[in-house]
Order: C-alpha cells, then sequence, then structure tokens
C-alpha cells in the first residue's frame, strides 16, 4: 500500500512540475467554461488550424482543418484529406466538444484504464485573450495511457 501511495505520488508531481514549466493548468469546468465562452465571442468565421496530437495509445497524427463560415469545410491528417465523421471535427468547436468528453472520462478513471485508487490528470493552456485552446495533457496513473493535443497554427482567414 505505502509502495502504490509513493508511486502514485511521484507521478503528481512529476505531472505537476512538468505542467507548471510548460505552462499547463489543472482543467477545471469553469475554467473550460471560461474559454469557451471566450471563444464563443471571439471566434472567427472562417479559420486554418494546424493540430499535433500524440500519445501512448495513438500514433502521432498531424491534423490541418479549414473552417469556412463558421462550418467544417475541410480536414486532412497526416497530408491526406478524409471526410469527418462526427467523432472527427477538429475544428475549434470540436476540440471544446472533445475536452468536455474527456473532463467527463476523467471522473471515472477506470474507464481510462487506472487501476483502482489512480486517478486522471487534466492539463490545459487556453489563450487568455480568446480563450481557444493552445494545448492539452492528459495522463492516467497506474496506466500508460496519455494524450496530447497541441495547436501549432491557428490563422483566422
Amino acid at each position: 500500500m505505502i509502495g502504490k501511495i509513493v508511486r502514485l505520488a511521484a507521478l503528481l508531481l512529476t505531472t505537476v512540475l512538468s505542467a507548471n514549466c510548460s505552462g499547463l493548468t489543472t482543467l477545471t469546468p469553469a475554467l473550460l467554461d471560461e474559454a469557451q465562452s471566450k471563444w464563443e465571442s471571439t471566434r472567427p468565421q472562417s479559420y486554418r488550424l494546424v493540430i499535433e496530437m500524440k500519445g501512448d495509445r495513438v500514433e502521432k497524427e498531424q491534423f490541418e482543418v479549414i473552417v469556412q463560415s463558421g462550418r467544417l469545410a475541410r480536414l486532412r491528417r497526416n497530408g491526406q484529406e478524409i471526410k469527418p465523421g462526427p467523432e472527427q471535427d477538429y475544428s475549434m468547436d470540436g476540440l471544446f466538444r472533445m475536452l468536455h468528453q474527456e473532463m467527463a472520462l476523467a471522473e471515472k478513471p477506470a474507464l481510462l484504464g487506472a487501476p483502482e485508487g489512480y486517478s486522471a490528470y487534466e492539463m490545459v493552456r487556453f489563450d487568455d485573450r480568446t480563450g481557444q485552446l493552445i494545448e492539452y495533457r492528459r495522463t492516467v496513473g497506474g496506466v500508460s495511457n496519455t494524450i496530447d493535443i497541441r495547436i501549432l497554427k491557428f490563422e483566422p482567414a
């Protein structure tokens, strides 16, 4: 039991130190709602977005997203055009929906593969002015199940 507590404390300390060095903060419902509200009041109707996603259970991928007149117009994964489905909306609005889903999953870490007694840790950085997502990181205690999402480019049209 003590060994489990020490491992959990070490993981938490590593996560917090790493996040603080990168400018990330703990994702909370209030923080997410505030950022989303800012985004909804400042978002351009058309923009280009380049996103990098990687993790323990997913290949490193880069997505290019084109939004025109408030709608997803084009999606490329690693340079290849793909037809987006409802689960593949990587627009900024889609990323906010994903963050809400991630928060719901983190409340039940076993769904993310965490052994009993372990938690999921969500760290995030939003643009202070526009609320747009800049970076998101999820780690799960006791198991290799991380995901990192980083906005590489955001270009309003």
